[in-house]
C-alpha cells in the first residue's frame, strides 16, 4: 500500500461513529447525542474524502490538478467504479456541507448509518485496487 493513503483513519473515524450511533439509537429524542453523531460524521466524511483524494493521486494520478474538491473526487470515484451510487454520495457530500445548521441535523443524523455502510464500501474498494496495483 502506498505510504500516503492511510484507510485506517478512515476507518477509525467510521468506528467512532458507529460508536455514536449506537448511543443515539439508545436515546434518539437527545440531541446532544444527535449532535454527536452529527459531528462524528463530519470526521469520518472527511477522513473518507481525504483518503479518496490520497488513492486517486497514487493509485490513478491522471487529472491530479483537478482534485481539489471532495465533489470532483466523489464524481472521479463514480467514472472508477468505486462508487455505485453517486447520488447517494453528493447527498452525503450536501450534509457534509450544510452540517452546521440545527434545521439539518435531524436529517444528517438519520442519514449517518447509511453513510457509514457507504463509506465502508468505497474503502473496501479502495484497499482492492491498492491490492490489484491500481
Amino acid at each position: 500500500m502506498p505510504a500516503d493513503i492511510d484507510i485506517q483513519l478512515a476507518q477509525d473515524r467510521l468506528a467512532h461513529l458507529d460508536e455514536a450511533l449506537a448511543e443515539h439509537a439508545v436515546d434518539p429524542t437527545n440531541t446532544f447525542l444527535r449532535d454527536s453523531v452529527v459531528l462524528r460524521f463530519t470526521f469520518a466524511f472527511d477522513g473518507v474524502a481525504s483518503t479518496l483524494r490520497r488513492y486517486l493521486l497514487n493509485v490513478a494520478p491522471t487529472h491530479g490538478s483537478e482534485r481539489t474538491s471532495p465533489h470532483r473526487c466523489l464524481r472521479e470515484a463514480v467514472d472508477r467504479g468505486l462508487v455505485a451510487e453517486g447520488s447517494a454520495w453528493m447527498l452525503h457530500a450536501d450534509h457534509r456541507n450544510h452540517f452546521d445548521r440545527e434545521s439539518n441535523a435531524d436529517a444528517i443524523a438519520a442519514n449517518a448509518a447509511t453513510f457509514a455502510a457507504d463509506a465502508r464500501a468505497l474503502l473496501n474498494a479502495m484497499a482492492q485496487g491498492i491490492a490489484d496495483g491500481g
